[in-house]
C-alpha cells in the first residue's frame, strides 16, 4: 500500500465518505437481464456536445417529425476522468437536462469507462483541457483502489489505472460517486472499453490474480447491476459484445447476460465498415447476446489501420446502413462527423425522408421488438439469425429478424441485389404488401437510394405502435396499438407482453378459403391489419364484425377490437 502521507489531507477528511452499511461491502446483486422497452427507440448521439447543443440537437430531430427516444452524451461530458460529475462548463444543471428530457419521454444515457486518471486529455477537436489528476485519483491511489498495484495506463483519454471491481471498499466508494449522477435520473451508461488499455494478461486485485476477462466482465457487470439497484430495472447499460477494434484482438466483452444493449462501434463509415459491423452483430446474436445494432454510418471518418487516411462520406453507404440499422434491435445515429440527417454533404432533404422513414419504422417496431427480447431471455431464439455461415457474411450478410423479416442489405454500391429467398415458406415483398407471394427463389430487386431487400415470412405476427402515416402499414396517423398478421396454411404463434409484461399469445393461420387469428386476450384497443385477399365477411367469436380494406388491391383487411379478458376468435372470409 502506498504511503498516506502523500496523499493531500483534505483528500484523507473525504476517504471515508461516511459510514460503512454492510450491504455495501458486499457485490451488487446481478439482476435478471432485461432490456427496458425505451430502448428500442431511436438513439441519436453526438461526439462531442455541451447542453445548447444537445437541445437543439433533439429539436432538429422533433423539427423534421422524426422520432428520439434516447440521447447519448458521449466524451467530453465529465469534469474529468472519472468523476461522475457534469462539467458545468459544459453542462450547467445537468440535472434539469435530465428532467427536461425526461418530459419530453426522451431518455438519457452517458459514456464513461471504469479508467481513473492521474493526467487527462481530449485528443478530438474541441474537446477540454485538464488540470492535474481527477480529484479521486490520489484518494484511489492511496487506498489501493486501483488495479495492478496502481500501476497507471496511456489510453485515449489520458493516463491512468483501472478501478478494482474485486475489493470491496473500492466498489463502495465508486458506487457513492456514482450516486450523484443516478439520482438525478440517469436512464443508463455507455460502457466504453478502457479496459483494453490495461496490457496485462492477468490482473492483480485485492482478492488475488483474475484474467483479464474476468475483469473486463466485473466492469460491465457492476456498472450494470449498481445502476439497476439504484435506479429500477428500467436503467441499462449499452456495452460492447463481439469488437475488434482498432489494434486488439476481437473478443466478446461483457457476458451476454450483463448485455441489456450490445453496441458494435467504431467501424469505418464505408461498405468495409458496413460489412465489419454485420459480422460483429452477427457473431454476436450467435453467441446469444439479444439486443444487438451499430453506430448507423459507421463511427470512424478516419483509417483504424492508418489515421492519416481519411474516409470520405458516402451518401449511399449511409443509407443503406441507416436501412440495415432499422431491422436491428438497437438504432443509433453516432459518428465521429456528427453528421445529422438534414447535414449531409448531398441530397440532404432526401436523405432527411429517408431516414424519417427507417426512424419511424423503427419505433413502430419497438413492441415486436421488446417482445422477441423478453421471449429470447425466457430461453426462446435470439432476435438476429444470419441466413449464411460465417464464411459468406462478407457477400451474402442476409438475415432474419425473428420469424417475421428477411433482410438482405447491400453491402457494395449498386441499384440492384440478386437476393434468394430461403425455402420453408413464402415471402411478400416489404415495398408491395399487397402483391403475390412470392416462392422461395433468386430474384433480382430493384434497390433505389431509399429502398433495401425486405421481405415479410409467411406466418408474420408483428405487434407495432402506430402513431403516423410515414411507414405506409396502416391509413391512419393514430391508428396506435397495431398487429400485422400474414396468415399461412401452418398455424403460427407469437408471445406479446402488455405493458405489465404479462404475457398474451397470438396465433393464425389460414384454410378452407378463410383466415383465422385468435388472441389470448385483448387488453387495449387493438388494431388488427390481416394479409388476406379475399373477405366478404368477417366475425368475431362467430358475430359479425365490421371491417374495411386498405391497399392496393384491397389485400390488407383491418378491424378494430375492444379489450376482452376472454379469448377472440377473428375470422375473415
Amino acid at each position: 500500500m502506498r504511503s498516506l502521507w502523500c496523499v493531500p489531507l483534505l483528500v484523507l477528511q473525504a476517504c471515508s465518505g461516511g459510514p460503512v452499511e454492510p450491504d455495501e461491502l458486499a457485490p451488487v446483486p446481478t439482476p435478471p437481464i432485461h432490456t427496458p422497452r425505451w430502448a428500442f427507440e431511436p438513439w441519436i448521439s453526438k461526439d462531442i456536445s455541451d447542453g445548447a447543443d444537445t437541445r437543439a440537437f433533439v429539436q432538429g430531430f422533433k423539427d423534421r417529425n422524426i422520432p428520439v427516444g434516447a440521447v447519448v452524451i458521449d466524451s467530453p461530458w465529465m469534469s474529468q476522468y472519472t468523476t461522475f460529475q457534469a462539467n458545468p462548463g459544459r453542462y450547467p444543471d445537468f440535472g434539469g437536462l435530465i428532467a427536461e428530457l425526461h418530459a419530453q419521454g426522451i431518455r438519457l444515457v452517458v459514456w464513461t469507462t471504469q479508467m481513473i486518471n492521474e493526467a487527462s486529455h481530449d485528443l478530438e477537436l474541441g474537446g477540454d483541457t485538464y488540470e492535474g489528476p481527477s480529484p479521486n485519483y490520489y484518494e484511489a491511489s492511496a487506498y489501493d483502489y486501483l488495479v495492478n498495484g496502481g500501476q497507471t495506463y496511456f489510453w485515449w483519454k489520458g493516463v491512468g489505472g483501472g478501478l478494482d471491481f474485486m475489493n470491496p471498499e473500492a466498489r463502495r466508494w465508486w458506487h457513492r460517486q456514482q450516486n450523484q449522477l443516478l439520482d438525478l435520473g440517469l436512464d443508463g451508461y455507455k460502457l466504453d472499453f478502457g479496459e483494453n488499455y490495461i496490457p496485462t494478461a492477468t490482473i492483480a486485485t485485492a482478492s488475488g490474480v483474475i484474467s483479464h476477462q474476468a475483469y473486463s466482465e466485473e466492469y460491465y457487470r457492476d456498472f450494470w447491476a449498481y445502476g439497476v439497484q439504484r435506479r429500477g430495472r428500467d436503467f441499462l447499460t449499452m456495452v460492447r459484445p463481439w469488437d475488434e477494434s482498432y489494434e486488439f484482438e476481437g473478443r466478446f466483452f461483457a457476458k451476454k447476460e450483463h448485455a441489456p444493449v450490445g453496441w458494435v462501434g467504431d467501424n469505418r463509415r464505408d461498405w468495409f465498415g458496413l460489412v465489419d459491423a454485420l459480422d460483429s452483430m452477427f457473431r454476436s446474436a450467435a453467441a446469444g447476446y439479444v439486443v444487438v445494432g451499430s453506430d448507423i454510418g459507421g463511427y470512424l471518418d478516419r483509417d483504424d489501420d492508418d489515421l492519416m487516411v481519411r474516409i470520405p462520406f458516402d451518401l449511399e453507404v449511409f443509407a443503406r446502413w441507416t436501412a440495415t440499422a432499422c431491422f436491428t434491435p438497437f438504432f443509433q445515429l453516432h459518428g465521429r462527423a456528427n453528421l445529422t440527417p438534414w447535414t449531409v454533404p448531398e441530397r440532404a432533404e432526401e436523405f432527411t425522408a429517408l431516414y424519417r422513414y427507417y426512424a419511424t419504422l423503427h419505433h413502430e417496431l419497438a413492441p415486436y421488438y421488446y417482445d422477441l427480447a423478453e421471449e429470447a431471455y425466457a430461453g426462446g431464439p435470439t432476435i438476429l439469425r444470419a441466413v449464411a455461415g460465417p464464411e459468406a457474411w462478407k457477400t451474402d450478410p442476409r438475415f432474419l429478424v425473428g420469424a417475421a423479416f428477411l433482410v438482405a442489405p447491400p453491402v457494395s454500391a449498386g441499384r440492384s441485389l440478386s437476393v434468394e429467398l430461403p425455402s420453408g415458406g413464402r415471402y411478400l415483398d416489404w415495398w408491395n404488401l399487397d402483391g403475390p407471394w412470392l416462392d422461395p427463389q433468386r430474384l433480382e430487386v430493384a434497390t433505389p437510394l431509399d429502398r433495401i431487400p425486405i421481405f415479410v415470412r409467411e406466418g408474420a405476427i408483428i405487434p407495432l405502435a402506430i402513431s403516423s402515416t410515414v411507414s405506409g402499414l396502416v391509413d391512419s396517423a393514430d391508428a396506435g396499438f397495431t398487429v400485422f398478421v400474414a396468415p399461412g396454411p401452418t398455424t403460427s404463434r407469437f408471445v406479446h407482453y402488455e405493458d405489465d409484461d404479462t404475457r398474451t399469445g397470438i396465433e393464425a393461420e389460414t384454410g378452407a378459403g378463410a383466415a383465422t387469428v385468435r388472441i389470448a386476450r385483448v387488453t387495449k384497443a387493438t388494431r388488427l391489419v390481416v394479409r388476406q385477399e379475399v373477405a366478404s365477411a368477417v366475425t368475431l367469436n362467430g358475430a359479425a364484425l365490421g371491417h374495411e380494406r386498405w391497399g392496393q388491391n384491397g389485400a390488407r383487411v383491418w378491424v378494430m377490437l375492444e379489450p376482452s379478458e376472454n379469448p377472440v376468435t377473428i375470422e375473415i372470409h
